[in-house]
């Protein structure tokens, strides 16, 4: 099985997400899915000015989507 990494960009404050963040690359593994995935949290967390992370209360999410091997 191979996954996809899809990334959303959310505001606690205005219970509101962005439109999903889909990673073009495909993973071997859910494990691999998942470190990546809290890796790139951090760094699109990291990559918004931190005032508007703290007034809009902002939450990175991902999922790990299973996708048909090729």
């Amino acid at each position: 099985m191979k996954f996809m990494l899809i990334l959303k960009v959310c505001s606690v404050v205005h219970m509101d997400c962005l439109p999903p963040i889909q990673d073009s690359f495909v993973f071997n593994s859910w494990s691999e899915c998942a470190s990546a995935g809290y890796l790139r949290s951090i760094q699109t967390n990291n990559s918004i000015d931190s005032g508007m992370v703290n007034k809009n209360k902002i939450v990175i999410n991902f999922e790990c989507v299973e996708v048909e091997e090729s």
